[in-house]
């Protein structure tokens, strides 16, 4: 039992004092001379995310902190980064003192006070107050009337003044879609300036991440790389390019004019029409399943097709 527990994750076995962690009105801490109450703030404006604390002595500004973080930083990791930077300073307070910390964000209380937490910025801040049980976070109502809750340094008015702040991270999301954006930028690129897969560029020319819904026989037909003649001919892999009903074997022989496939024939386009007539029938489930059965049908009766 002694080497279990030598070996067991400190987080599971290490709790918040009871009354460190109030979830109802703080507001009465704020009128107590005993208690130093700071207060912490995190808000967004259209100048940006900022946050913010000050510590209230006899009603009076002893220390104000502000800083602007990046516009991308959400509002959320705003109020943590101003209740991590409360505590860093209320640890510092003389240990006889005790600290009454006023956060009006409920989420940022519970995250940080929960010893598995995921939040980095939480798990510091719970690490903070794990080793300083006289720094206590309380909740207390936004625009409630109350002295400390009203005046204080908000956030918001330094979402324009405060210094860069640069230690929080941005937002995982905001991450994700900087890598997608990139990602899709360089492919569009390599998709544009590629050599090979034209055909597939002059149908679908921008690159996207929803699927096509194309199926095999899709991208035979619009690749034209597939069980026919003319395609087959220039890979020296027949001696003719001609159907066995006498046109040229191309893939929009079948689609439009082939005896064999008259039950799937589509109008076919003037020669200088046949790029968008193929965007068009990309576009169209109808036409696509038509494109299936014909591709289904060539690979299923091969013999039929090869001239005689």
């Amino acid at each position: 039992m002694i080497v279990f527990l030598l070996y067991f994750p400190l987080y599971l076995i290490s709790h918040l004092k009871p009354n460190q962690i109030s979830f109802e009105d703080g507001e009465t801490y704020i009128a107590r001379k005993d208690i130093i109450n700071i207060f912490t703030d995190g808000s967004e404006t259209e100048h940006g995310v900022g946050a913010a604390f000050c510590n209230l002595t006899n009603d009076i500004w002893a220390y104000q902190w502000s800083a602007k973080l990046n516009d991308n930083n959400t509002v959320f990791q705003a109020e943590l980064t101003a209740l991590h930077e409360a505590v860093i300073y209320a640890s510092h307070l003389p240990n006889h003192n005790t600290s009454n910390i006023h956060v009006d964000n409920r989420e940022s209380i519970m995250v940080s006070s929960n010893s598995k937490s995921t939040n980095e910025t939480a798990r510091k801040i719970f690490k903070i107050l794990l080793s300083n049980p006289t720094i206590k976070v309380s909740w207390v109502k936004e625009h409630a009337g109350n002295i400390g809750n009203e005046s204080r340094p908000t956030g918001k008015r330094r979402n324009k003044t405060g210094q860069p702040y640069s230690h929080t991270k941005l937002p995982k999301p905001h991450i994700k879609g900087l890598l997608r954006k990139r990602m899709l930028k360089e492919w569009q690129t390599s998709w544009k300036n590629g050599d090979t897969s034209r055909k597939i560029y002059n149908i679908m020319p921008s690159v996207s991440l929803r699927p096509t819904n194309w199926i095999r026989e899709d991208v035979i037909f619009f690749s034209q790389h597939g069980p026919f003649p003319a395609y087959l001919k220039r890979f020296h892999l027949s001696d003719s390019d001609y159907c066995s009903c006498g046109g040229i074997g191309t893939a929009l022989h079948y689609a439009t004019e082939c005896i064999y496939t008259v039950s799937w024939h589509m109008g076919k386009p003037a020669p200088n029409f046949e790029q968008e007539w193929l965007k068009r029938v990309a576009n169209n489930l109808v036409s696509r399943q038509k494109i299936r059965g014909i591709i289904k049908f060539i690979s299923e009766n091969r013999d039929l097709f090869r001239p005689p």
